[in-house]
């Protein structure tokens, strides 16, 4: 309902339809906002310039009657409904109109609504934009925009015709031609609108010249084609039958041989050619017979713990020694590998571990010159067989006993170090 009045919209019939707003739905926010523009549209189109409400609500059939009357409600708050200026009728009633800017928002709808624009009209609604444009007073580089569109669509053309003489759709090629033609003549009535001196000069420059390369190629396409007449006879009797001195008249300017190339005889040619051609065929070469590579199997690494282990074995056997004589050497990386092997044996095998280590390992501290000036303590640590003591804790026997005495019956005296 129009604020002001008490009459209701009637309720839209059954099987109308929202108008169609074509492309530029796409360029509207919300479906609300398509209603509003689908109303300015509609209200354009009546009869008279200024409608009642009655006569509006009418018009929009197509919407519940409460819908209708909001959004006319909202374009009037926009000022795209303006209230018709009765100066001087004071008896009649109120009605209603369009704004300037509701016309021309309802007019550029409606032309962007169409379903879709024939191809050789592109270059013409172009041009009415750009027309349009500069007389909205917008900014220059806006305005020339559809100019610089126009020339991509002629280019597009020039393109497009190149392909189809390619393929030799000759068909299609004269559809193309014809379509082009109209976008050439619709490009210089648009030139003209911008033929004023000003900017935009590298636009007009290359507008100029696709422009010049279409019409060369169109005035190709149309210029009848011209009749040879057909020689009879094979172009070998044609050739054996004409004047040689005619034949090097054709062709003198126009072929140069090489500098590098001497003049060579055609039965110089003939023959050499007969000399590759009597060349014996190729022989194929049969493929090698398949043999066995040899398979060599990857070296194996050993355990570095389970070398420890047979190490610290080995140096036990020896009898006296120490575990430096395996450990010391190289570079201090490899001594380190060396010495965290002999602790994860010593773990796993040693007293600590199942006890399967036949060596035993025997740590003692010692106090050793390190360099020339200075003194640190350091450990030894021998290595022996389980249940032997090393040297320097057993205890040294000496025998006092003169061998040579044989009258001495005393037993051999033991004496602890």
């Amino acid at each position: 309902m129009w604020p002001g009045s008490d009459r209701a919209s009637p309720h839209p019939p059954v099987g109308r339809a929202v108008p169609s707003l074509g492309p530029f739905a796409e360029l509207l926010g919300q479906p609300y906002q398509r209603l509003k523009v689908a109303v300015l549209r509609q209200l354009a189109g009546l009869p008279e310039p200024s409608w009642s409400l009655a006569e509006a609500s009418q018009a929009l059939t197509w919407l519940e009657p409460a819908t209708a009357n909001r959004l006319l409600s909202e374009l009037r708050t926009d000022g795209l409904v303006v209230e018709t200026d009765r100066y001087g009728q004071p008896g009649r009633p109120p009605a209603w109109r369009l704004s300037d800017e509701g016309h021309l928002v309802a007019a550029v709808c409606a032309v962007l609504a169409a379903p879709a624009i024939p191809p050789e009209r592109a270059v013409k609604v172009l041009a009415a934009a750009m027309a349009l444009a500069r007389a909205a007073g917008v900014d220059e580089r806006a305005a020339f925009a559809p100019f610089v569109a126009a020339t991509a669509v002629l280019e597009r053309d020039l393109a497009g015709l190149h392909r189809l003489i390619d393929q030799g759709d000759d068909e299609r090629l004269v559809a193309a031609a014809g379509v082009a033609g109209v976008h050439l003549a619709d490009l210089a009535e648009m030139a003209r609108q911008v033929a004023r001196p000003g900017g935009h000069e590298a636009e007009r420059e290359h507008a100029a010249a696709v422009a010049g390369r279409l019409r060369t190629l169109l005035d190709e396409l149309t210029a009848e084609p011209t009749e040879v007449a057909e020689p009879s006879g094979q172009p070998r009797d044609l050739v054996a039958a004409a004047d040689p001195v005619a034949l090097a008249g054709l062709v003198a300017g126009r072929l140069r041989l090489p500098p590098a190339v001497p003049p060579v005889r055609a039965t110089d040619a003939l023959a050499a050619l007969d000399r590759h051609l009597g060349r014996p065929e190729p022989v194929t070469v049969p493929l090698p017979e398949p043999t066995l590579l040899p398979i060599e199997s990857p070296e194996v690494v050993p355990d570095f713990v389970l070398l420890a282990a047979d190490v610290m074995t080995w140096l036990a056997r020896l009898g006296e020694s120490d575990l430096a004589r395996w450990v010391v050497g190289g570079t201090w990386a490899e001594a380190s590998a060396r010495m965290a092997a002999v602790v994860e044996a010593w773990s796993r095998w040693g007293p600590a571990g199942d006890g399967s280590l036949a060596a035993e390992l025997d740590p003692q501290p010692r106090l050793e010159v390190v360099g020339h000036d200075e003194v640190g303590v350091v450990s030894l640590t021998g290595v022996r067989a389980p249940g032997v003591e090393l040297a320097a804790q057993r205890p040294v026997e000496i025998d006092l006993t003169d061998p040579s005495d044989t009258d001495q019956t005393d037993a051999p005296q033991e004496v602890t170090t």
